[in-house]
Order: structure tokens, then C-alpha cells, then sequence
């Protein structure tokens, strides 16, 4: 346990939700090679829903918001990502770099910040929340509404994902 209750809470939901994404893409790559297909051709732009975005946009979307997160939470202004991810290999380095910044993130200065007013658009909406609430009431059910969709999206694709494969990273397994 470290000094900051939100570092506490907030970074291993994180961390796990991005090993969590790293094992629903492996399940997914090694599922399409037992069937002779190439997962690059087959899941990336693969849809739950017509007007839904793609796989891709799932993953892109869930390391977004650690970056914005983590930035709210370190005081920083990093560079976006680039969002040019197009192969199961670009997004597991994008899951890399995501990671990497989680690792980067001081519970001293976490917990100097938790009360710092911060503007951002939800829906649409801009409001002003204390970085604690910005992590907890927006970013983390944004992170895990993307995790789920690629889930979701991959499940719908065939890949014989279970409710394990989503869970077993957050429990430690």
C-alpha cells in the first residue's frame, strides 16, 4: 500500500485491464492460427455492430485514456499516441508503452494531486472534477467500457473467449 488511496485503487485496475487486453489478443492471434487464418486480416477492423468502431479503436481508445490519466494524476502533458496501430503487433506495443507509463507514476505526487480541480468532456459535456473523481467516475469506466468491447468484439468473432479471460488478470492469475 503506498500513501495514495487513488494510486491504490486506480493503478492495478490499470494494470490489470492491460493484461487483460494483452491475453483476450494472444487467445484471439493463436485462435486464428489453429484455423489458418491471419489475425491481422481478420480482427482489427472487426465490428460488434455496424456503426460501432472497430477493434483497433477499442484498444487505441483504452491506452488513450491510461495516457490521459496517468497525466491527470502526474500533473504532465504527455504526446498522444499516434493511433496508426493497424497489426496484432502494433497494438501489443501500444499495450507496452501504456504499461510503461503506469510504471512511471509516483503515489507522492498522486497523492499531492487528488483534490486538484481538472476540466474534461464527458459526453460531450465539459465539467470540472477533483483529479479523484476524474480517474474514478470517468476514467476507469472508460478504460473498462473499451476493455469490454474488444472483449465483446472478439467473442462476437469467434475467438472462445470466457468471463475467466477477462478476469483472472484483475484477481492476479
Amino acid at each position: 500500500m503506498s500513501e495514495s488511496p487513488l494510486y491504490d485503487f486506480s493503478i492495478p485496475i490499470f494494470r490489470n485491464g492491460l493484461l487483460t487486453l494483452s491475453r483476450i489478443l494472444k487467445k484471439a492471434e493463436a485462435f486464428a492460427k489453429a484455423n489458418n487464418l491471419d489475425p491481422n486480416d481478420v480482427y482489427p477492423q472487426a465490428r460488434l455492430i455496424e456503426d460501432q468502431l472497430p477493434l483497433v479503436f477499442q484498444i487505441q481508445n483504452a491506452t488513450k485514456t491510461i495516457r490521459v490519466n496517468v497525466d491527470r494524476l502526474m500533473r504532465l502533458d504527455s504526446a498522444p499516441f499516434e493511433d496508426t496501430e493497424k497489426t496484432f503487433q502494433d497494438l501489443h506495443a501500444r499495450i507496452e508503452v501504456a504499461a510503461k507509463l503506469l510504471e512511471e507514476v509516483d503515489p507522492k505526487v498522486v497523492k499531492g494531486r487528488e483534490d486538484i480541480i481538472v476540466d474534461l468532456l464527458a459526453g460531450g459535456c465539459p465539467i470540472k472534477l477533483s483529479v479523484s473523481q476524474a480517474v474514478q467516475l470517468h476514467g476507469i469506466p472508460n478504460f473498462l467500457f473499451h476493455i469490454t468491447t474488444a472483449y465483446s468484439i472478439l467473442r462476437a468473432h469467434g475467438v472462445p473467449l470466457g468471463k475467466a479471460d477477462f478476469i483472472c488478470s484483475f484477481v492476479g492469475l
